[in-house]
C-alpha cells in the first residue's frame, strides 16, 4: 500500500506562503517606499521609521493573547482574519496623505505581521514536527526570503512606472490572494487532531501491519518532546536567557533591514542596484534557511546558533566597510554582491534555528503561550532598532555609529548562545 505524504508538509507549504507575504510585505518593504514618500510629504526618516516602532509595540501588546488562542483553537481562523486585516491596511496605504495615516495603516499591517503571523508560523510548524523540526522550519522560512527577493524588485518597478500609491494597492491584494486563501483551506492545529503523529510517525495499527513494532515510536510520548506549562517555563533561567537573546537579534536585524536600502543609495548605488543587493541577500537567505535548518538537527543547537551569530557579525561588518569606504571602486561592485550573498546565507539560517530552539527547550504542549510571553520584549527591541539607527542618522548624518553598535551586539549575542542549555522539564525534575 502506497503511504500518503505526511500532511505536515502541506502545513509547511501554507506557512511558507504566509511567511512570504508576512515578512516580504512588511519587514523590508517600507524602506523601498521611504524616499518617494519623503520626497512628496517632506517627512524625516525618523518619523517614517516610527511607524515600524508603533506597529512593533502594538504587536507586543497583542501577542500574549495570540499564543493561548493558537494552543487551544489552532491557526486557521487566527491566520485568515489576520491576513485579511493586514491586506486591508496595506491597500489603504495608497490613500495616505498624513503621517498619522502611515502609523495607522502600516502600523496595523506590521502589528499583524509580527504579532500574529510570525507566531502562527513558529507554533504551527513546531506542533507538526519534532525530529524533523529543523528542516521543516528551514523550508518554512524560505517564504520570507522568496518574498524579499520578488516583492522589492516588483514594487520598485511599479513605483518607477506607476507611482508608489499603485504599488501599495498591488501589494495588499497580493498578500491576501497568496496567503489568506490557503490559510483558510489547509491550516490545522496539530497532527493528533487528524489522527496523525508528529513527523509522520506511523500509528500503532500501521506499524503492526508492517511487523516493525519494536523499532518505531507509537505515541507522542515516545517521541522526545518535553512537557512544559507557561508557569513552569517562566521560572527557568533559560527562558529569560532565550528571551533576552531573541530580543537582541531583532534589534540588530530590524535596524539593518530597514536602513540598508537608504544606506546603499546614500553611498552612491543606483536604486535598482540597491534593490538587487537586497534581493541577493534574500535569495541566498532562502538557501541558508534550508541548509542551516537541516544541519541544526545534527549538531548541538545552541552552539550551532552561536556559530551562525558570530559569523554573521563578522560578515556584516565587512559588508559595511566595503560600502562605507567605497572599496567597490577598487574591486568592482561584485564584491558588494559577494558579501551580500554570504551575509544573506548566514542570516537566512538564523530564523529556523532560533524558532527550533524554542521548541527544543519547551516542547509543544504550551509553546504558543510560552513563546507569546516573550514576544513583548522581542517586539519592543524590534521597534527600537530601526528608530535608533534613524535617530543617529538624523543627528549625525551617517549610519557609521549605529552599524558599529549592531556589529558589537552580534558578538554579545553569540556569547550568550554559547552558555545556554536546555532546561530540565518539570516532570523529570521530581
Amino acid at each position: 500500500m502506497v503511504q500518503k505524504p505526511f500532511y505536515g508538509w502541506t502545513i509547511v507549504g501554507v506557512t511558507f506562503l504566509i511567511g512570504m507575504t508576512e515578512s516580504g510585505a512588511v519587514q523590508n518593504i517600507l524602506s523601498v517606499f521611504m524616499k518617494p514618500m519623503i520626497a512628496e510629504f517632506g517627512w524625516t526618516r525618523t518619523a517614517v521609521t516610527g511607524s515600524i516602532a508603533f506597529g512593533s509595540i502594538c504587536a507586543g501588546i497583542l501577542s500574549p493573547f495570540v499564543g493561548p488562542l493558537l494552543d487551544r483553537h489552532g491557526p486557521k481562523m487566527v491566520a485568515f482574519w489576520s491576513i485579511l486585516v493586514m491586506s486591508a491596511g496595506l491597500v489603504s496605504m495608497a490613500l495616505v496623505t498624513r503621517i498619522w495615516q502611515l502609523y495607522l495603516f502600516f502600523g496595523l499591517g506590521r502589528m499583524i505581521a509580527v504579532g500574529v503571523l510570525s507566531m502562527v508560523i513558529t507554533v504551527t510548524v513546531s506542533n507538526w514536527f519534532i525530529r524533523q523540526r529543523g528542516r521543516a522550519m528551514g523550508v518554512t522560512w524560505l517564504g520570507p526570503r522568496v518574498g524579499s527577493v520578488i516583492l522589492p524588485a516588483l514594487l520598485q518597478f511599479i513605483i518607477l512606472t506607476l507611482g508608489w500609491r499603485m504599488a501599495w494597492g498591488v501589494l495588499g491584494t497580493l498578500v491576501f490572494l497568496i496567503s489568506g486563501v490557503p490559510a483558510w483551506l489547509f491550516l490545522r492545529r496539530r497532527p493528533e487532531d487528524v489522527g496523525l503523529l508528529p513527523d509522520g510517525v506511523p500509528q500503532y495499527s500501521e506499524i503492526k501491519q508492517h511487523d516493525n513494532i519494536a523499532t518505531q515510536p507509537t505515541s507522542t510520548k515516545e517521541i522526545s518532546d518535553p512537557i512544559w506549562t507557561r508557569a513552569h517555563a517562566l521560572r527557568t533561567r533559560e527562558f529569560w536567557k532565550l528571551t533576552f537573546l531573541h530580543s537582541l537579534l531583532p534589534f540588530i536585524q530590524a535596524g539593518i533591514n530597514f536602513h540598508l536600502f537608504p544606506f546603499l543609495t546614500d553611498k552612491g548605488l543606483e536604486e535598482m542596484t540597491a534593490v538587487f543587493v537586497l534581493s541577493t541577500i534574500a535569495g541566498f537567505g532562502a538557501l541558508g534557511s534550508v541548509v542551516w535548518g537541516y544541519f541544526s538537527e545534527r549538531y548541538n543547537i545552541q552552539k550551532f546558533l552561536a556559530a551562525n551569530i558570530f559569523s554573521n557579525g563578522l560578515v556584516f561588518l565587512l559588508f559595511f566597510w566595503v560600502v562605507e569606504y567605497n572599496a567597490a571602486r577598487n574591486f568592482g561592485v561584485v564584491i558588494i554582491f559577494v558579501l551580500a550573498a554570504i551575509h544573506g546565507f548566514i542570516h537566512g539560517g538564523r530564523h529556523p534555528i532560533m524558532d527550533s530552539v524554542w521548541g527544543h527547550f519547551f516542547g509543544r504542549n504550551a509553546l504558543g503561550s510560552i513563546f507569546s510571553f516573550a514576544s513583548p520584549f522581542r517586539f519592543t527591541a524590534n521597534a527600537l532598532g530601526p528608530i535608533f539607527a534613524a535617530y543617529c542618522f538624523d543627528l549625525i548624518g551617517s549610519y557609521t555609529f549605529p552599524f558599529y553598535i549592531f556589529g558589537t551586539i552580534f558578538f554579545i549575542s553569540g556569547s550568550i548562545s554559547l552558555f545556554m542549555k536546555a532546561p530540565i522539564p518539570p516532570s523529570a525534575d521530581r
